[in-house]
This record gives C-alpha cells, sequence and structure tokens, in this order.
C-alpha cells in the first residue's frame, strides 16, 4: 500500500493505493467519494471522466494516479 497526497478541489486529500498505476478516476470515485466525474467508455472516447490537471483537461479513466501527484485537480464538483 502507498500514501498519496493529492490536491482535489483545492483540498489536500490523502490517499492509500495499493497500485500508483490505479485510474485516476477510480481514486476520485472510490476512494475520496467524488462521484460527478463519472465512468463512462473506459477508453478515454467519450469524456465522461473529464477532470482538470494543472489546468488541462485529462480523460480521468486514462491518467494514472501517480502522474496527477503534483498538479492541482479540479472534477465536477
Amino acid at each position: 500500500m502507498l500514501k498519496l497526497t493529492l490536491n482535489v478541489n483545492g483540498a489536500g486529500r490523502s490517499v492509500t493505493v495499493s497500485d500508483t498505476n490505479m485510474p485516476l478516476l477510480w481514486v476520485l470515485r472510490d476512494i475520496i467519494g467524488l462521484t460527478g466525474t463519472k465512468y463512462g467508455c473506459g477508453v478515454g472516447q467519450c469524456g465522461a471522466c473529464t477532470v482538470h490537471i494543472r489546468g488541462r483537461a485529462a480523460r480521468a479513466c486514462q491518467v494514472p494516479v501517480q502522474n496527477a501527484v503534483n498538479g492541482p485537480i479540479v472534477t465536477i464538483e
């Protein structure tokens, strides 16, 4: 288990994950409990899981959580 700190919607969130390659979508929904970001296609085409990371749109189903550690994440919430 690995402990990471994410900046989500302006707040620091500590999360524990078993794999740093876990998609950011599942960390947001299942670990943090922010369910506004939706699962759609799972391959980054539909856009249902779009969040902003460091000010740029990203498909959360395709971004490993380790890639989002250093930047602020903004969700639909």
